[in-house]
């Protein structure tokens, strides 16, 4: 280590410049903090007891499973995604401050061990808890939105090494796992995540988990409509005949085929003329209804036509809605915001870093991934709202509010965090932990 080889170290561009390693225990990530008294109040993470199947002897067990679920999904909120950071950050105060423990936290093979050991009990029970946190928190307690909209989606996740269940996809051209979520489009919060083999196809698993999802968010939100909204992926007659069983209003991206082409080559030639004549950018939106040969029944087809300098743009939607069909192909429209939900969790918390040779502890990691997303969202939405933080991407929350400097000290009633006086967010700091003391507190389960 640097500390150990160096005792200072002098800077040449200004004289007088010494650095040393001797500044007791200071933490980078102080700010953390703040989302802990959040996790508190709303007893979120406090729904990881008890959901671990352990198979060690409680006489030994040093680190309680609990504990290194908290600490995992704080480190991943924090941009540690790797468990090799554990070993450094083992000793953290602030991180021990979260976990609520004055030894060492759990290092790195400690924590293998647990995503390697995880059944599938264990995972599923970790998916329902993220589901869980959205029932009771998405939404203000007495509030019932109008429409509960369910974005899904899938993206590519290229796998290095011998990963169990890593097959090459012709789409993405790569290795990969394929991976499959569902957000609720007005908060973006994440409703469920399944990793698939990478050979799955886009549509795999949406029915079953449409079947377990649906009837879930209803008791909650009984009086609220529930919607879909996905791309192309998902325009298959098992998803359609699914989302009609459970009453389920839906608008999917549909491929072209030579049978939309020749309903739409009227409305196409006509938009061409009045183009070429006008010079003035065309945009028609009509309906007409469908039955191909593995459907049950008669569909309605949303068509948009565009015609313009780039050229012509057809494209079609499948959908089970009434109204006019702009209404319809403008809130079809706003499915991008999806996939930048999905860049963010990639991203942001690079949950796409699913290393493990086994299958199953890949899924535990994307598992722990989605908590941690979830855990930030609800965090932007309850404790950020109408602060200049209420839209900013996870990444800023990180850089502004969480990677805050502090010297730690420990006294006998207290533990301390001294934060620069010069810090720029100190303002915006101070805002969030008020709101924090008005925040209602949770309902009962």
């Amino acid at each position: 280590m640097a500390t150990q080889c160096h005792n200072q170290l002098t800077l040449g561009f200004q004289r007088k410049i010494v650095i040393d390693f001797n500044g007791g225990e200071i933490t980078s990530d102080s700010g953390l903090l703040l989302l802990r008294q959040f996790d508190a109040q709303l007893a979120l993470t406090q729904k990881l007891n008890g959901l671990f199947n352990d198979w060690r002897h409680p006489v030994f067990i040093e680190h309680h499973t609990h504990e290194m679920l908290c600490q995992r999904i704080y480190q991943i909120a924090a941009g540690y995604q790797d468990c090799n950071d554990a070993d450094t950050l083992r000793i953290d105060p602030t991180f021990q401050t979260i976990v609520g423990k004055s030894d060492p936290l759990a290092s790195q093979p400690t924590l293998s061990r647990l995503e390697n050991h995880a059944d599938e009990q264990t995972i599923e029970r970790l998916g329902a808890v993220g589901l869980h946190w959205f029932l009771q928190q998405g939404y203000k307690k007495r509030e019932t939105p109008k429409e509960i909209l369910l974005d899904c989606d899938a993206t590519d996740d290229p796998c290095h090494g011998q990963q169990e269940f890593a097959f090459f996809h012709g789409k993405y051209g790569a290795h990969m796992y394929h991976p499959l979520f569902f957000f609720d489009a007005k908060t973006g919060a994440l409703l469920s995540t399944l990793l698939r083999p990478g050979n799955a196809s886009a549509g795999a698993g949406i029915p079953a988990e449409l079947d377990r999802l649906v009837p879930i968010i209803r008791r909650r939100f009984a009086k609220s409509q529930i919607s879909y909204r996905a791309d192309a992926g998902s325009a298959n007659p098992e998803i359609y005949r699914t989302l009609e069983s459970l009453d389920v209003l839906y608008a999917i991206g549909i491929a072209s085929n030579s049978v939309f082409n020749k309903r739409t080559e009227r409305w196409v030639n006509k938009a061409k003329r009045k183009y070429a004549r006008t010079k003035i950018p065309i945009r028609l939106l009509y309906s007409f209804r469908h039955r191909a040969r593995s459907w049950n029944k008669r569909r309605r087809i949303v068509v948009k036509i565009e015609v313009g300098p780039l050229g012509t743009n057809v494209r079609f939607i499948i959908t089970n809605r009434s109204g006019r069909a702009e209404a319809i192909y403008d809130g079809y429209d706003q499915r991008g915001e999806c996939e930048n939900r999905i860049k963010e969790f990639k991203r942001d918390l690079s949950a796409d870093r699913l290393s493990c040779h086994s299958f199953r502890a890949n899924a535990f990691r994307l598992k722990l991934h989605a908590l941690a997303y979830q855990l930030l969202v609800l965090f932007r939405v309850h404790a950020l709202r109408q602060t200049q933080l209420a839209h900013a991407r996870l990444q800023t929350l990180r850089l502004k509010l969480f990677k805050v400097g502090a010297r730690f000290v420990r006294s006998a009633r207290h533990f301390w965090f001294h934060v620069s006086s010069s810090w720029p967010g100190r303002d915006l700091f101070v805002e969030i932990w008020q709101k924090l003391k008005h925040l209602p507190q949770p309902a009962p389960s």
